[in-house]
């Protein structure tokens, strides 16, 4: 979990259920990866590009639609 230094609003929403991550670019679903370091990225084929779990970039998490 990444700690706030300043005194911002944070962005995202503090549990992802009920989100799902996409590429800011594309908007294609991105897929979950482990990490050697350890950590977890997400990564969009379609661009390849990707962004950490607990790092994403505003425009990657959308809200699921009911089915």
């Amino acid at each position: 979990m990444k700690r706030q230094l300043r005194n911002q609003v944070d962005i995202h929403p503090a549990s992802g259920r009920g989100y799902v991550h996409v590429c800011p670019t594309c908007g294609q679903p991105m897929t979950l990866h482990d990490l050697r370091d350890g950590d977890q990225a997400y990564w969009c084929h379609a661009c390849g590009r990707g962004h950490r779990a607990g790092d994403p970039p505003q425009g990657a998490l959308r809200e699921q639609q009911a089915s």
